[in-house]
């Protein structure tokens, strides 16, 4: 039995019992299970730290490799998510994606660190919440070790740059040139692909600055969907429900 404080944000939680959540946290460690006991009550010190996206230092109790909160000091709760709707179903796509990608409990530090970024981003600044999704989206593919193909052929190696037409593959893992589409291939234009190469570049305290034009955004929000599903194997909802305008 012993005490571990680690920083993280809510990543998802299920009500369970009368009073009880148990909570998702991504820390630098990955996501840990823990239980907030009586959160639900009225005036617990738990329930304010037991919200999505909620960030802090959480003081965890560990037996037998089981966690529980014990106390949390709250950093950061991003309210202004649930005043909008388009902003919420962006951060919520954003938990999706660290979910999918945190489970194997590998090193999370720049998966935490991006996050916090994008939620910081959707929440406080004008930025569109699309742009904001598919940046985190793309970033935080790369951060662990899913980086799509966007200068060379996934299928044949050829260099991409400079080409008219082109696709991208999530099965085969990027873009792909025209001789090696096929004709369900989801369509990328030259400038879409430019504009994810420059993301990807992006250092994460940056990713303010991406602003798409609308077909770009279009192009990246069906491409970074279809290349998260396929590398998480599960389907993320709710990105569906974002308006594009």
């Amino acid at each position: 039995m012993s005490l571990v404080t680690l920083s993280g944000i809510v990543t998802r939680y299920a009500n369970y019992k009368d009073n009880d959540r148990m909570l998702t946290i991504l820390t630098e460690q990955g996501s840990i299970g823990a239980a907030a006991r009586g959160c639900r009550r009225p005036n617990s010190q738990l329930l304010p730290c037991s919200e999505l996206f909620v960030y802090g230092e959480f003081v965890l109790f560990e037996k037998q490799g089981k966690y529980s909160v014990n106390a949390c000091d709250v950093r950061e709760s991003f309210y202004p998510l649930r005043q909008d709707m388009d902003r919420f179903y962006a951060a919520a796509h954003m938990l999706e994606v660290a979910n999918g990608l945190a489970e194997d409990g590998a090193n999370c530090g720049e998966l935490l660190r991006l996050l916090y970024y994008a939620l910081t981003y959707t929440a406080y600044t004008d930025n569109h919440p699309m742009d904001m999704a598919v940046v985190f989206t793309a970033k935080s593919l790369a951060a662990m070790g899913y980086t799509p193909s966007i200068t060379r052929c996934a299928c044949c190696g050829d260099d991409l740059r400079g080409l008219p037409r082109m696709g991208f593959e999530p099965r085969a893992g990027g873009a792909v040139c025209g001789g090696c589409m096929a004709p369900d291939s989801l369509k990328i234009t030259p400038l879409s692909l430019e504009a994810l190469r420059r993301m990807l570049n992006l250092a994460a305290e940056d990713m303010r600055k991406v602003v798409l034009p609308q077909q770009v955004r279009e192009e990246l929000r069906r491409v970074m969907l279809d290349y998260s599903e396929h590398v998480l194997e599960r389907k993320l909802r709710s990105l569906a429900q974002l308006n594009n305008n």
